[in-house]
Parts: C-alpha cells; sequence; structure tokens
C-alpha cells in the first residue's frame, strides 16, 4: 500500500450543516493520496455529535478525545495520529474550491524550500500583486503580516521538529506562533492566492453566538470560558459592541447576538429556580 501524501484535519465543533458541507467539498476536491481526519471535538450540538459518531468513509476516520480540546491541541492531536507526510488544518466551516488545491499547495512548499507552511487564501483577505510570484498551476503570495490558517499544509516531519505546540488554550492560538517560530529559523510563510477558501461562518446554517464567542475568546481574555459557560454568563455592553463593529458585524447582527445571549440567559435562570425549587422565606 502507497504512503498517503495529505491528512486533512478538521477539528468538528461547530453546527452539523457547516460540517457536512466543509467534509463534503474537501471529499470531492481530493483522491485517493488524501484521508481526512476528523476530530469529534464535542460540539453542543447533538445532530452533529450523531454525525460524529455515525458517518462512516472509506478516506474519513473520525477521532474521539473525549472531550471538547480546543483549536490547535485538536488539530496536534489528529496530527500524532495522521498517516500523511503533510498535514492539513482545515477549519470545519470552510469550503476548499474544488480545483486541485492539495497539489497546488503541496508544489508551492517544494518549489520554495525556505516555506515553512502555505495557506489557501480567505475570501476576506485582500491580494497584494506586488507580492506575487506566478507558477505552473498556482500563483504564490508572501506575506509578512500573519497568515492565517483557514486551510494551512505543512510538511508534517518539519512540524514534528519545530511546530509542536505546548500549554495551548482552548482557542484563539496557532497563527500567531507558528510565524513566531518561522521566523526564529529564517523561514516563510505565504498565501495560495489562486486558489481561495470561504467561510460559511455568517451563513444562515451557522450559529450566531459560536462565531460570537470565537470572537470574544480572542479579544477579551479576561471573559475566557467553554462555549456553554460564556452563553449563560457573558454580558454584550456597549465597548463589546464596538469590537463587534471593528470586526465586520453589522448591527442588525449585533442585535441578534444580544437577543440569543438574553434567551439563553433567561432559560438557564429558569432552569436554575427549578432545580433549586421554591425559595420560601419565613
Amino acid at each position: 500500500m502507497s504512503r498517503l501524501r495529505f491528512s486533512i484535519i478538521i477539528n468538528c465543533y461547530n453546527t452539523l450543516p457547516l460540517i457536512k458541507k466543509c467534509v463534503e467539498a474537501a471529499l470531492v476536491s481530493t483522491d485517493h493520496n488524501s484521508e481526512l481526519i476528523l476530530i469529534n471535538n464535542h460540539p453542543p450540538y447533538e445532530d452533529a455529535l450523531a454525525f460524529l459518531r455515525e458517518f462512516k468513509h472509506p478516506r474519513v476516520r473520525i477521532l474521539d478525545p473525549g472531550r471538547n480540546i480546543g483549536c490547535m491541541p485538536g488539530f496536534q492531536y489528529g496530527a500524532e495520529q495522521a498517516q500523511g507526510q503533510y498535514l492539513v488544518k482545515l477549519d470545519d466551516d470552510v469550503l476548499v474550491p474544488r480545483k486541485n488545491w492539495t497539489a497546488a499547495m503541496h508544489q508551492a512548499l517544494k518549489d520554495f524550500p525556505t516555506l515553512a507552511y502555505v495557506a489557501l487564501l480567505p475570501v476576506a483577505i485582500k491580494e497584494n500583486p506586488r507580492q506575487q510570484v506566478k507558477k505552473n498551476g498556482y500563483t504564490l503570495e508572501f506575506r509578512r503580516s500573519t497568515v492565517l490558517f483557514w486551510c494551512m499544509m505543512i510538511d508534517k516531519q518539519l512540524w514534528r521538529k519545530h511546530f509542536y505546540l505546548t500549554d495551548l488554550p482552548l482557542y484563539g492560538v496557532g497563527e500567531r506562533d507558528y510565524e513566531r517560530k518561522a521566523n526564529q529559523l529564517g523561514l516563510k510563510k505565504a498565501y495560495l492566492t489562486s486558489h481561495v477558501c470561504t467561510s460559511l461562518g455568517r451563513t444562515e446554517e451557522s450559529d450566531p453566538l459560536y462565531g460570537a464567542w470565537k470572537l470574544f475568546y480572542v479579544k477579551r481574555k479576561e471573559t475566557r470560558s467553554d462555549f456553554e459557560t460564556w452563553k449563560k454568563s457573558f454580558v454584550l455592553g456597549p465597548a463589546e459592541a464596538e469590537i463587534m463593529r471593528r470586526f465586520g458585524y453589522p448591527e442588525h447582527q449585533i442585535a441578534e447576538v444580544q437577543t440569543l445571549l438574553t434567551a439563553a440567559q433567561q432559560v438557564e435562570q429558569s432552569r436554575s429556580t427549578t432545580e433549586g425549587g421554591p425559595n420560601y422565606v419565613s
């Protein structure tokens, strides 16, 4: 049996429609040289959990760490068990292009030995043609700024030797740590501008609260908690609303998140009152 070339690792902590679309796009755009590793990161959605327990495909393995271990820890959990020569970190709410993106990423890493890792260009990021290099089958754009890991590829041996991270939080670490390590090693990073990936994070199938939680997990370290705990206690005030505006949230989505938070907290208060029983005062 020939050795697998690519291991595509998808942390699953999103709504079921997004996970299914992500997996389907990855499967139809790759072949027998690739395996998909789905990490059951114990999403807070029963239908997603059922899908991860029951889904079968000859090129898909589903790994269960037993609990939600987070974003980069989940990737590393899958990477340790990956059979491919190259690792791909793919977010579970991202659609990869249908053209041969794995081959293009792999070729870029082969063509440029000083390239630590390469990522598909997120649709939200603007190109900079002055920094681009055109090759046969792809266009590469080197970046000094942080390269986002919506879909990133790295050589497994390089990852194991230099990019294995420790003491990781649940969410919000990865790109900056990889960037620091690449700089220390004198290595570069780049986007494939010829191959663009798309986020489903703001579509109707997504959970608006989950997207807001990810944002505030990064921006408000003092309020970090897991998603379910966050929903029960987070206060969306004027300062928090301004953070959302800076990251592209329109007013109606900010209002929607506020409404959903209020509803979740009312449900929690009602549950606490019911479980605590009537409060008699003598």
